[in-house]
């Protein structure tokens, strides 16, 4: 093995699972620290590793659709409610760089930052954002 690929072993990235929804029961923020899987490993595959080891305490849901992918409806026991237009949103290393395909077409690199942000779509104008 090159020393490059031993590095590659290494490197990260981060999944964020954060609340933008004003609630009488506050949703922390917590950071996921994943290793950049195999070449072309999506977002979602990622994910799924991430489930799969109890101790993270991370669990997530999702429903496929067949021209977006994935479209995730559940993170750590919070569903989205379509009646409360409440839905889970992912921003790309910074809030309001809204990822536009569905987790299954998402390439996590090195150094990227995936935010999960559990919002009011009425509130994901870029202007009413929380940062």
């Amino acid at each position: 093995m090159r020393m490059n690929q031993k590095m590659a072993l290494f490197d990260t990235f981060t999944l964020e699972v954060i609340s933008q929804v004003d609630s009488a029961v506050p949703v922390p923020t917590i950071d996921y620290t994943l290793s950049v899987g195999a070449r072309g490993e999506s977002l979602y595959d990622a994910m799924n590793r991430l489930q799969a080891q109890p101790i993270s305490g991370f669990t997530f849901e999702s429903k496929e659709y067949a021209d977006f992918g994935h479209y995730v409806t559940k993170i750590n026991g919070l569903k989205g409610d379509q009646e409360k237009s409440l839905f889970w949103f992912i921003y790309i290393n910074e809030l309001g760089n809204f990822a536009t395909e569905g987790i299954n077409f998402l390439h996590p690199k090195k150094g990227e930052k995936y935010i999960f942000a559990y919002t009011n779509s009425a509130q994901n104008h870029p202007d009413k954002i929380k940062k």
